[in-house]
């Protein structure tokens, strides 16, 4: 072989330029495959180990249904003098790319990345023979998506049926000789939807901002709240000259009604929601929102620099 060739790779190993993380090189080299060699072409083997680390702003609105791109900004494949140096002798010309993405987290499923080519080659149709396109420098896209069975029953499913056991007292007489026991139903039904809340604060995510799980179980707050003043309206009516057996049963009707309503949030959330997330297309867009607002923030800092 010609040694001033770039064909050349005795003391050149493949490395990974990226700007945007933190890229720590734990093994990479290159071998030459005698028995894939022929008189025109060589072949050349290799492993490289990459531990690459940095940060993503995630959008939690959805929690525990939500979609994440993890957006690994440039990517760029170059040659390099000895896998810990810093710089590169020059880029790698790749013809074929193909990313599998893997999680070592159960509740993580990867999906299929998104990688597009900065400067791919165009094909020349007037050449004596076809050459392949190239690239060296790629924009990578990891989709995950969150598995939310573990929330579904550790979360969602306990408290229905905390909110469910609440709800009976509904059916006991709207009398005085009932109304403190009902009363004290509900107090104690809010208190353990509350702790239950903080008791699992450490497996929901802290965003300045209501999720799907906090609105989910604030909705079944709110709904023993309003059952004690049902209790406090129903009380007075029967003072005040209604039959006892009219309001006990509406109350009756106003319970049945209440557990198919959380029966059916509990199956939607359970069932329906997993299957039918936000569109990828749509978390792409709320990630472009992001980096646009900074982009607009920077313009606004630099304008008030100047006044």
């Amino acid at each position: 072989l010609n040694g001033g060739d770039r064909t050349e790779t005795n003391l050149r190993v493949p490395g990974i330029r990226m700007p945007g993380l933190v890229v720590v090189v734990e093994e990479s080299r290159i071998w030459r495959d005698l028995k894939k060699t022929t008189d025109r072409t060589v072949c050349w083997l290799g492993t490289s180990l990459f531990h690459i680390s940095g940060y993503e702003i995630f959008e939690m609105t959805d929690f525990p249904f939500d979609r994440q791109l993890i957006n690994l900004e440039l990517m760029e494949f170059v040659w390099r003098s000895s896998k810990d140096t810093d710089t590169f002798d020059f880029s790698m010309k790749l013809v074929q790319f193909t990313l599998f993405t893997t999680s070592m987290l159960p509740n993580w499923k990867p999906f299929p990345s998104l990688i597009h080519a900065e400067n791919e080659t165009q094909p020349v149709d007037n050449s004596a023979s076809v050459k392949p396109t190239f690239a060296s420098r790629f924009q990578v896209q990891l989709k995950i998506q969150r598995n939310a069975t573990f929330h579904i029953y550790q979360t969602f499913l306990v408290t229905c049926l905390i909110t469910a056991i609440t709800c009976f007292p509904l059916a006991l007489p709207p009398t005085e000789d009932f109304v403190a026991k009902r009363l004290a139903a509900y107090a104690l039904g809010i208190l353990t939807l509350v702790s239950y809340k903080y008791g699992i604060a450490d497996q929901l995510p802290k965003v300045p901002y209501p999720t799907y799980a906090d609105m989910f179980m604030l909705a079944q707050i709110v709904t023993v709240v309003a059952m004690a003043i049902e209790c406090l309206i129903a009380y007075r009516l029967v003072n005040w000259g209604v039959k006892e057996t009219t309001i006990d049963i509406i109350e009756v009707v106003i319970l049945v009604l209440i557990l198919a309503y959380w029966l059916y949030r509990l199956l939607y959330a359970g069932i329906f929601k997993p299957k039918y997330r936000k569109e990828w297309d749509l978390v792409l867009q709320d990630q472009d929102i992001v980096g646009q607002a900074h982009d607009d923030n920077d313009h606004m800092d630099d304008a008030h620099s100047l006044a």
